[in-house]
């Protein structure tokens, strides 16, 4: 909570789609009042989201205790985190941080001009895809989580895609137990991009899914630092949240949710005051507002 009883909330990848409903939910809701970040790779594609929620905040007629700033960050640059951690220490201390949302993260896309997602499973695409959903969201959080205040909240953005039921062998076994450590787990995203390369992933219990891979590592992460933070006595929490189908630049124009309704079960993850609740199911998945089974 900054020195003024604001609490400071972070959303990375948030000049689109989910990640930009996300910060709008953030913004206009009136239950507590919040500094959020709105961070972006792009510096002009940030700064337009910016202007454009600023404008739908003035219009509103919600309070506007709420304040909304900008902040350019890379989530696949260790130097670009860092620089944005030593801003938010410079402007609200040490532990500067009460919500983090872990959304940036995307597709492989053809670089033919025509935009159209890559659907062939092949070691690039894997490699790609895994280095921008996994190994980005948890360089963010492992930076970030020495900065969060007591009480705060970390949230990855998944799918339910990336169930357990995707893998076999005794993967699913892994990536449950309380003994996979975080070294662990890089070994296993990392050894389905070997796999693939090798042809060789179904040996393995891999499905040929990156993005599901990629996103079932944020999941067994959030279960782990859930177990690794159970002691620090900030009592921190973790999520791992599916938006549902949502219509976005990745899923397409016949997704049957809005990016608004996308983003209601994270805002409510971050912003509930049921912290029984929360505690609970610390470093669980959630969908529709509810803790669902892995």
């Amino acid at each position: 909570m900054s020195e003024d009883g604001r609490l400071v909330a972070v959303v990375t990848g948030a000049n689109r789609g989910i990640g930009k409903a996300i910060v709008r939910r953030l913004l206009l809701q009136q239950s507590k009042p919040l500094i959020i970040y709105l961070t972006a790779r792009n510096m002009e594609r940030g700064q337009q989201a910016f202007d454009e929620l600023r404008r739908e905040q003035l219009k509103a007629s919600s309070n506007r205790c709420n304040e909304l700033r900008f902040h350019q960050l890379d989530v696949s640059d260790i130097e670009s985190i860092r620089a944005f951690i030593e801003y938010l220490t410079l402007m609200h201390g040490e532990q500067s941080t009460d919500i983090l949302i872990n959304n940036a993260g995307g597709v492989v896309r053809k670089d033919d001009g025509s935009g159209e997602v890559v659907r062939k499973c092949n070691v690039e695409t894997a490699y790609k895809t895994v280095q921008m959903n996994y190994f980005t969201a948890v360089n963010v959080t492992s930076l970030m989580v020495p900065c969060m205040r007591k009480g705060g909240r970390v949230v990855f953005m998944v799918t339910a895609l990336a169930q357990l039921g995707i893998f076999s062998g005794d993967l699913p076994k892994v990536l449950v137990s309380d003994e996979l450590s975080l070294q662990g787990l890089h070994i296993i995203e990392n050894g389905f991009v070997s796999s693939v390369g090798k042809g060789t992933f179904s040996n393995y219990g891999f499905p040929p899914m990156p993005f599901a891979v990629a996103k079932a590592g944020l999941i067994a992460y959030a279960r782990m630092m859930a177990r690794i933070c159970g002691p620090d006595s900030r009592d921190l929490v973790f999520a791992a949240v599916c938006p549902g189908y949502v219509k976005t630049d990745m899923t397409g124009p016949y997704a049957p949710l809005t990016p608004d309704e996308g983003a209601e079960t994270p805002v409510y993850v971050a912003l509930t005051d049921d912290v029984k609740r929360l505690k609970r199911h610390n470093g669980g998945l959630w969908k529709h507002l509810r803790p669902m089974k892995w």
